[in-house]
């Protein structure tokens, strides 16, 4: 059945795939960081199979036994006063397979109001929330499958929109090599209420594929995701730039050209961890697209890279990671995680 699940979510993509990106899908919530690690390694880790549940929130697939009991909580401090949230638990049967339930939740603070003629109204307040349930098997030898089914519930105002989504994940994790291949479909679903009567839009469609490679007499574990391969074309307008060019005939500003190694390189992302000890390792993370579609022209400083760290203290695990969008504008994200079997013991 699942399987059978599977083909038929993957027949569906071929009529979306096409979507585009960058203001032009509802939901982009779903792409901000959830956790502090995956906020230090630059927005996407889908290829490390270990006991942190965030990880499976992007790739179903990295579910597994050594999450059993495992809780997270973790929150963020993003840009303009946003703020948003992370909640998630796991649970794994011998017989079955690993299950996991999580919540990503978005507060946009107030937001003061105005009419069409600019008049002040009342200040309101929107939310986005995503209710997630995850699930992976073991299968063969060094393969794990995963699906995760996401409930999106938005709020901004007045307006209401709810939607159905699925992720789907799939690793070959080869333990004695230390290496890891992972490929994950983000948002694969639709709107069921959408904002306005009859204006459904697209979800934000992301196909991932990521490796990650444990050096043998090294601590540091390097990671490397492709993202938004469903789409190879990754120019946009850039409205803030300061000499545009105006096509003489449309008189409408012509799109940045790329050349074919930029636009290359916009898909990945790029993660080191420095792995000192089981209770402690630094995490490092370059966003290229970022770093470029982000920074000012003349003064980029540090935007698009990002860095963290995760401790164990008295038996949590705290993650920190910081990410810089802008010069001088970065955000801060801290997480815990807890095997709650300690509890009980």
């Amino acid at each position: 059945m699942f399987r059978n699940l599977i083909c038929l979510l993957l027949l569906i993509i071929g009529n979306i795939v096409l979507a585009q990106i960058g203001g032009t899908r509802t939901y982009p919530f779903l792409n901000l960081d959830h956790s502090a690690r995956v906020a230090a390694a630059g927005g996407s880790l889908i290829s490390v199979r270990d006991n942190d549940i965030s990880l499976a929130y992007q790739n179903p697939a990295l579910l597994n036994k050594s999450m059993d009991n495992h809780a997270m909580i973790s929150y963020m401090n993003y840009l303009a006063g946003i703020n948003n949230a992370y909640a998630g638990y796991v649970k794994h049967y011998d017989s079955i397979g690993t299950f996991s339930a999580n919540i990503f939740f978005v507060n946009y603070g107030k937001i003061q109001g105005f009419d069409e003629n600019g008049n002040s109204t009342r200040p309101y307040t929107s939310q986005d929330y995503n209710f997630q349930i995850g699930y992976s098997k073991h299968w063969q030898d060094k393969f794990w499958y995963g699906l995760s089914f996401n409930f999106i519930y938005s709020a901004l105002e007045a307006y209401v929109s709810t939607a159905g989504a699925f992720n789907l994940g799939c690793i070959y994790y080869d333990e004695p090599k230390r290496f890891t291949l992972a490929g994950t479909l983000k948002n694969l679903g639709t709107q069921f209420i959408p904002y306005r009567d009859g204006n459904f839009e697209p979800l934000p469609l992301d196909i991932q594929i990521g490796i990650s490679q444990k050096l043998k007499f090294n601590p540091l574990r390097f990671s490397i995701i492709a993202h938004d391969l469903q789409k190879w074309d990754l120019r946009y307008i850039n409205t803030n730039k300061r000499n545009k060019t105006i096509d003489l005939e449309t008189q409408k500003e012509k799109i940045e050209k790329l050349s074919v190694p930029e636009n290359f390189m916009r898909h990945f992302n790029f993660a080191g961890e420095l792995l000192f000890s089981k209770n402690f390792n630094l995490i490092l993370g370059y966003n290229y697209q970022r770093r470029k579609e982000l920074s000012p022209e003349q003064r980029k400083v540090v935007t698009g890279f990002s860095w963290g760290f995760s401790v164990n203290l008295l038996k949590y695990r705290f993650s920190y990671g910081m990410a810089s969008y802008y010069p001088g504008q970065p955000t801060f994200n801290f997480s815990l995680l807890k095997n709650i079997k300690d509890f009980k013991k």
